[in-house]
């Protein structure tokens, strides 16, 4: 399982089953929870619970950045579990962190001048 950052921006992928007719779908243990309302919503994760409900990791996905008219989402934000979320970007931040790391080794390694 994937660990996820403020910032990150994740689609909602409930479990997925088929229901009486055999069609595959949202799985017919979570058709009437909240959060079958948000499957295939994006959005960005501004806050973390990692003391959630029973110990499981909550996110906090804020719907508003993203366009997700098409779905009619019931409230602009919601909180997740972990695997009911995919990754879908990683913000731009991560490899600035890369290059700041690197640089102390390049400036290390330059000859002396003086």
């Amino acid at each position: 399982m994937p660990e996820f950052i403020v910032g990150d921006t994740v689609r909602v992928e409930m479990p997925r089953g088929y229901n009486k007719r055999g069609v595959l779908g949202v799985s017919v243990l979570y058709t009437t929870s909240p959060e079958a309302k948000f499957e295939g919503a994006v959005g960005r994760i501004t806050e973390i619970n990692p003391r959630g409900p029973y110990t499981v990791h909550q996110y906090l996905v804020d719907f508003r950045s993203h366009d997700n008219s098409r779905l009619g989402l019931p409230w602009q934000a919601h909180w997740f579990r972990e695997e009911w979320l995919d990754l879908v970007e990683r913000p731009a931040a991560e490899a600035t962190t890369t290059a700041e790391r690197e640089a102390p080794a390049a400036v290390a390694t330059a000859p002396l001048t003086g």
